[in-house]
């Protein structure tokens, strides 16, 4: 029977004409690599195609052009700034706003109140987006590690054709060429039918760490929602000083009118009028600044909600809304509703119990694995030796297979992966410990700011009603019988004004120390 070794593989022919193998070491991509390496002459004609694919194309085109010509993506010379190239500019933020606000409409006619305007936030708000794509991909998380218990198939093929040339022996004949094409597929099974806790221990911790992504998605909610109401309240009362500054102007424009008349009739010093002008200019810069502040808080509201300053949006006025005048409840009482409802200190909770599965699946590594393997394939070819005839091949191979696998020693490594695990979970533990903390002090400031809000309230509300009377006093003296001064009737309009200014400042620190509260118990 004639023989021809081939590699590490002996080839023969038997007596129906088939090709047979003995059992050796090389595989088909071996074969044809070494036979790839044989042939000189392709390699040559491949490197000058990718040269022309190169030349074609153009280097700065190329995704890894930065591997020879690295210093090209830098600034050129270190005396002028970086300018970007037309292929490397950076996107428009408008066009990713666009993209975040494509479901959404604004209707410019619309007046927005606090709640629509916070359910556009909760829309818009790129916040609220990352924290939903960061639950979305937690829950991906968990679906990975589910995916542990089910078996994995694989499919794998190698297909090809060569030339190998056989020394034969000079009996027959010198050296024989084998030429011909050859496939191999491969169908992999492989399950792991026992880990003693590994795969429970990972869904365990990828479960409660989807929940502590939806509790962070909830309070970022909150947030976003607390955000908005600091916005509108500041919004609001920067209107209500637009409008104190205006009447005070006019309060001014009145008293200087007063004095001019006085002074026509001699009745008023020259210095007088000046001060009273001069009071006026002030209220004018007054009512400018006061109009510069109500832009800057409409651009901190749009902030808030998500959207760009130059989207035109009425906000509706807060008119006379009932401020709160009693709290209803004790702050040992708003203490323990928040350390029950607020959703980051839960999800600390969710990150602890995480750690605690990442101790039981560090612990799990120290025991065996038992699993199930099993693979169908074969070897197909169709040969030529010489100037015969072509030869068919064909082998098949199947077979299954129980696997157990134990680590025994591994330089330390699962314990060292144990004790990791134990100081994570201890560090979760604090962090547990100091939010509650920070929660109840949280509960606490704002409790004591909304009764100490409540308080303020009351005197500017009497400070702003005495203060009109001494103004109005102390006007109709000066028109009247002139027993005022200038000096005190000017005195008399800033202490109004300040008084405005308090009333206002007093309001919206109410309303906001009251948002706070409420975002402070969690609810």
């Amino acid at each position: 029977m004639p023989q021809a070794p081939r590699g590490d593989r002996l080839y023969s022919l038997d007596e129906s004409g088939d090709l047979t193998t003995s059992i050796g070491h090389d595989t088909l991509p071996q074969r044809l690599g070494v036979r790839a390496a044989r042939r000189p002459a392709r390699g040559i004609v491949a490197a000058l195609a990718f040269g022309g694919v190169l030349g074609a194309t153009g280097c700065s085109q190329l995704p890894f052009s930065a591997a020879w010509d690295p210093f090209a993506a830098a600034p050129p010379t270190p005396v002028a700034p970086w300018r970007a190239s037309d292929g490397s500019k950076q996107p428009r933020l408008a066009v990713l706003i666009d993209r975040l606000n494509k479901e959404v409409q604004i209707d410019p006619d619309k007046e927005y109140g606090l709640a629509d305007l916070i359910d556009l936030a909760q829309r818009l708000n790129p916040e609220t987006w990352r924290a939903w794509e960061e639950a979305r991909a937690a829950a991906a998380r968990l679906g990975r590690s589910e995916s542990a218990w089910f078996p994995a198939l694989a499919a794998t093929a190698a297909a090809g054709t060569s030339r190998t040339v056989e020394k034969a022996g000079a009996g027959l004949g010198g050296a024989v060429p084998v030429t011909g094409p050859e496939a191999t597929p491969t169908l992999q099974l492989s399950w792991i039918l026992l880990d003693f806790g590994r795969r429970s221990a990972a869904v365990e911790q990828a479960g409660w760490d989807v929940m502590t992504a939806n509790l962070h998605f909830n309070r970022k909610h909150q947030d976003v929602a607390f955000g908005v109401s600091e916005s509108f309240f500041a919004l609001d009362a920067s209107r209500a000083r637009l409008t104190s500054a205006r009447v005070t102007l006019e309060q001014a424009s009145a008293v200087a009118d007063a004095v001019q008349a006085r002074f026509e009739q001699g009745l008023a010093t020259r210095p007088d009028l000046l001060l009273a002008v001069q009071e006026r200019a002030r209220a004018a810069f007054d009512v400018q600044d006061a109009d510069g502040q109500v832009s800057d808080a409409r651009a901190r509201l749009a902030d808030s909600i998500g959207i760009p300053p130059t989207v035109p949006l009425k906000v509706a006025e807060l008119g006379s809304i009932p401020l709160p005048t009693e709290l209803p409840a004790t702050v040992e009482q708003v203490m323990d509703r928040s350390l029950v409802r607020r959703p980051d200190l839960a999800a600390r909770l969710a990150a602890l119990r995480a750690r605690e599965a990442e101790v039981k699946q560090a612990r799990a590594q120290f025991m065996p694995q038992i699993g199930l393997s099993s693979s169908v394939g074969g070897d197909y070819g169709r040969y030529t030796f010489g100037n015969g005839d072509p030869i068919d091949f064909h082998r098949e191979v199947y077979g299954a297979f129980l696997n157990f696998s134990w680590t025994l020693f591994d330089g330390f490594d699962r314990q060292n992966r144990v004790r990791e695990a134990t100081a994570q979970r201890g560090a979760a533990e604090a962090e547990v410990a100091a939010l509650e903390l920070r929660v109840i002090r949280q509960v606490w400031q704002a409790y004591t700011d909304v009764k100490t809000a409540m308080g303020k309230r009351e005197f500017a509300l009497a400070l702003l009603a005495a203060s009109q009377e001494a103004y109005a006093a102390t006007l109709e003296s000066y028109r009247s019988a002139g027993l005022a001064t200038v000096l005190d009737l000017l005195a008399a309009q800033r202490d109004l004004s300040r008084a405005r200014y308090t009333d206002i400042q007093s309001r919206a620190d109410l309303l906001r120390a009251s948002a706070a509260l409420v975002h402070a118990s969690g609810d």
